[in-house]
């Protein structure tokens, strides 16, 4: 098929693009407009079967509020809450009046009064009503003092539904609780209320709608399909619990149960009027979806219109313009035929230049190459040669660090030395007051020897009596040739140790001599130290230059050979684009060809 589109006539296929251009967009937008429209037209619907809910809602609830008055009134009647006062009026005439109240209110079918024990004392024409103290709501009226209205209830009798309201009456003369009357509604009598707000809002597509009156168990106690009464709301639609549970006006698209229709079923809670006992009621209205959406065929029908006609006029504007145009491409395909033969002799000669701009680009590219190998290279030997530095200037520093440690020493010894010295000079002193001393040791020997030697002379003289006293002056002689020769020791110990204080001293002397020849030394060698330190470190930085300028070097030549290799494949890229030009001049002409052959 596609095989048979290409050999159609280029006027052909304009023709049907033309239609195609002209076509496609009213379609879109008649889409568009109509998905919106839809849209548009499903939410006014659903808004206006909420509104109708609410209305029917808020109808119940104003009916209910009006029985609840009722009630109040009945209940505050004089022949009821006043019997002092009209004890003169019969039976009779009570059930008179509460058959013509009742003919009046034509909602109720039954009026009754109860005494607190749940007698039935007055009630309106018909069958006798029993048992009236055994309901929820006689008591519920009797134990809170206020009007009840009892949930819708079944009757076992005829199978109707009901609703009672109840009230308690009380004596004014006494203010207690003498009874309760009762009230009975069919709930039969409250379909009128939904069918007439339905019929208000007909122009809203409204009187179509299926009404439902729900009770606070969920189950329909007023419909207007009658099948529905008594079944469970929750399974006939799957929406309204969480409708019932949101408790607020809203929409749902469901299933009937019964009749397996689409419908859009509308929620709201009737609401509670103030003074009015609780009724927990709700409405729904269900509408089948076919019923609501039918405007949406008509929006169909019209799109449809609306694009056949706009391509019927699309078709005769392209058969218009198609002849034009054929007759133009058919001087532009000569023309573009001439330009590409043109096109392609300049192509080919820029193909040359191109290629041999491509091959100097890959020269240079190789020795920016080299040069980037050299500069690293460089840049490596320059770190080493900074490492070599900051290592010597390190060992500098260390053998400045060991010399100030010398002269800290040396400076420690010279003052060592020098109070070695004052030391032996105070020993010499010592030592030259110990030789005084021995000296007048000395002395004083050879003075006792002489006393001793005198002592003996007399001892002798004296005789036998001077013999102890000669042993004494012999010992004491003996005595002092002992001191005698200690003392002559003594002097010549201490003249050895003067001598060798003596030399003591001298040596001393050179040492003090030496050491300050070495502090000198350490001086000197400290500041040639710091001087190579210097110079270390001066080589150090100089290294770290000359390092960080080859790398910056090394990273610029790196720049400049990414720079000629993207401007290297630049070249092959161009040489490649210009021998595709060249192709497509070549294809160019032969489709310019073709053009006119086709056209």
């Amino acid at each position: 098929m596609l095989k048979n589109l290409n050999n159609l006539p280029l006027r052909t296929k304009a023709i049907g693009f033309a239609i195609a251009l002209g076509t496609i967009p009213v379609l879109l937008v008649g889409i568009t407009n109509y998905a919106s429209s839809v849209q548009q037209s499903r939410e006014a619907a659903t808004q206006a079967q909420e509104n109708l809910t609410a209305a029917t809602a808020d109808k119940v609830a104003r009916f209910m509020f009006e029985r609840n008055g009722d009630i109040q009134v009945l209940a505050n009647l004089p022949i009821l809450a006043n019997p002092e006062k009209t004890a003169g009026i019969t039976l009779q005439q009570k059930q008179g009046v509460l058959d013509k109240y009742m003919k009046i209110y034509t909602v109720y079918d039954s009026i009754a009064v109860a005494d607190t024990t749940g007698k039935t004392i007055l009630q309106t024409t018909g069958e006798a009503i029993t048992g009236l103290g055994e309901r929820d709501y006689f008591k519920a009226a009797i134990a809170t003092g206020k009007s009840v209205i009892a949930p819708p209830r079944k009757s076992k009798l005829n199978g109707k539904y009901y609703v009672f309201i109840a009230a308690p009456i009380v004596n004014v003369n006494t203010n207690k609780i003498t009874g309760v009357v009762r009230t009975r509604i069919p709930v039969d009598n409250l379909d009128p209320i939904a069918a007439s707000t339905a019929t208000l809002s007909e122009n809203n597509q409204a009187a179509t709608s299926e009404y439902h009156l729900i009770d606070a168990e969920g189950k329909f106690f007023a419909a207007e399909e009658k099948n529905q009464i008594g079944r469970d709301a929750k399974k006939d639609f799957k929406s309204f619990a969480k409708l019932q549970g949101d408790n607020k006006v809203a929409s749902a698209v469901n299933i009937d149960q019964i009749d397996k229709n689409q419908q859009l079923i509308s929620y709201a809670p009737v609401t509670q009027i103030q003074g009015m006992p609780a009724l927990n009621w709700s409405v729904v209205l269900a509408k089948d979806t076919a019923d609501v959406y039918a405007g949406e065929g008509k929006l169909l029908l019209n799109l449809l219109l609306g694009t056949g006609i706009t391509a019927l006029i699309a078709s005769g504007l392209a058969v218009l313009f198609a002849n034009r145009t054929t007759k133009l491409i058919q001087g532009i395909a000569s023309s573009i035929a001439s330009s590409s033969t043109e096109i392609a002799a300049t192509v080919e000669e820029q193909e040359r230049t191109v290629s041999q701009q491509a091959s100097s680009v890959n020269q240079t590219t190789t020795t920016m190459d080299e040069l980037g190998a050299s500069s690293r290279q460089s840049a490596e030997q320059a770190e080493a040669s900074a490492s070599g530095a900051s290592q010597a200037l390190n060992l500098a520093e260390d053998g400045t660090q060991a010399v100030q440690q010398t002269l800290k020493g040396m400076t420690t010894l010279k003052d060592q030395v020098n109070e070695i010295a004052l030391a032996i000079i105070r020993l010499s002193e010592q030592t030259g007051q110990i030789g005084s001393v021995s000296s007048l040791v000395g002395d004083l020997a050879n003075q006792t020897n002489m006393l001793a030697l005198n002592a003996a002379v007399e001892a002798a003289r004296a005789g036998e009596h001077g013999k102890g006293f000669g042993v004494v002056a012999t010992e004491i002689r003996k005595l002092a040739d002992q001191s005698k020769k200690s003392s002559e020791k003594i002097s010549t110990l201490v003249g050895d140790i003067q001598s060798a204080i003596n030399k003591t001293v001298m040596v001393t002397d050179e040492g003090t001599k030496k050491v300050d020849q070495g502090l000198e030394l350490a001086q000197k060698t400290a500041e040639t130290f710091t001087g190579v330190a210097d110079s270390v470190n001066n080589v150090f930085l100089n290294s770290q230059q000359i390092s960080l300028s080859a790398k910056q070097q090394a990273i610029a030549i790196q720049q400049i050979v990414t720079a000629m290799n993207s401007i290297n494949l630049g070249a092959k890229e161009s040489a490649t684009g210009i021998t595709q030009v060249k192709s497509s001049a070549q294809q160019l002409k032969d489709a310019a060809q073709k053009l006119k052959a086709v056209v």
